[in-house]
């Protein structure tokens, strides 16, 4: 059994924590072929990892970058909610056989394309080596056609989750300042970390006052994932405490698109452009959707 329990109040203050800045592509790169895939996930529900998917995507799009959201929080999937699609099939038509996956995937008014997930729908861990192989080879005919691609997870360390996250290239993990934010961001990262060989995660501080608190957060993380679990965080960035972001929640609105000047929006926009430096070269990533595809078949004949 994995031992997931940590706390982190004795540990010191680092002043200049592991967050190498991310080095900005060439003017000429662009994104040719397949496209990277980022997970997003939390330890803990309630910690906004769903509406930081969405924004991030909205942003993204504003960008002019094609992206794709995989809503792979199958019990509560919420993101057509945010992104104010209202899908006529999900991933459950498509493994009945109802549906083929050009008609189960959604196009909201910002060009973001949805796979939507479903309340109920069986764990992509009991599904078939057939029904996985026959995913991607519909997704292989479109992942030409993408920029990015973010997969939204559910939260926690059950085997869906850490299935979806170890499958993607680079794991992006939301925590707020809430000790039990912190302490099952830990548990997720040791999971990972210990059972599915990840050794790099980048931290995303949701909901906090500003820089400073968002660095402690992380140093704190960062500290005791090096000593305990020689795993490397590195720090995407954080996103402010913003009513208007509270507001755009309340109304399943992205605050992106509600409140453009907002200093929340203007925090998804400047860690969007940071996916935008990875996905173009800037940050070196681990592959590209095809690859995210094929380890979730390998997955199943414990190929990781």
């Amino acid at each position: 059994m994995i031992e997931t329990t940590a706390t982190f109040d004795n540990l010191e203050w680092m002043p200049e924590p592991n967050r190498k800045p991310i080095p900005a592509a060439p003017a000429a790169a662009k994104v040719l072929g397949p496209a990277p895939v980022f997970a997003i996930t939390s330890g803990k529900g309630g910690v906004g990892k769903t509406n930081v998917t969405a924004n991030l995507a909205a942003a993204l799009a504003l960008k002019n970058r094609r992206v794709m959201v995989i809503d792979a929080d199958l019990g509560l999937a919420n993101l057509d909610l945010l992104l104010g699609v209202r899908p006529t099939y999900t991933l459950a038509d498509f493994f009945a056989g109802a549906a083929p996956l050009d008609e189960i995937i959604v196009t909201n008014r910002h060009g973001i394309l949805l796979l939507p997930g479903a309340s109920g729908v069986q764990e992509m861990t009991s599904l078939s080596s057939d029904q996985k192989a026959a995913l991607l080879t519909e997704l292989d005919a479109i992942t030409h056609q993408l920029d990015i691609a973010l997969v939204d997870t559910g939260r926690g360390i059950s085997d869906a989750v850490t299935y979806f996250a170890a499958a993607a290239q680079e794991i992006v993990v939301v925590v707020t300042p809430e000790p039990a934010s912190m302490t099952d961001a830990y548990a997720l990262v040791k999971v990972l970390a210990s059972a599915h060989g990840q050794k790099r995660f980048w931290i995303l501080a949701n909901n906090v006052s500003g820089d400073a608190e968002a660095l402690r957060l992380f140093d704190a993380l960062s500290r005791t994932a090096l000593r305990f679990l020689n795993a490397a965080l590195d720090y995407l960035g954080w996103i402010p405490r913003d009513p208007r972001l509270v507001r755009a929640v309340a109304r399943s609105r992205m605050v992106v698109e509600d409140a453009g000047d907002a200093p929340s929006a203007q925090a998804f926009v400047a860690v969007a452009e940071r996916l935008m430096q990875m996905a173009a070269g800037g940050v070196a990533v681990k592959g590209n959707l095809q690859f995210f595809l094929r380890r979730m078949v390998a997955g199943e004949r414990g190929g990781r």
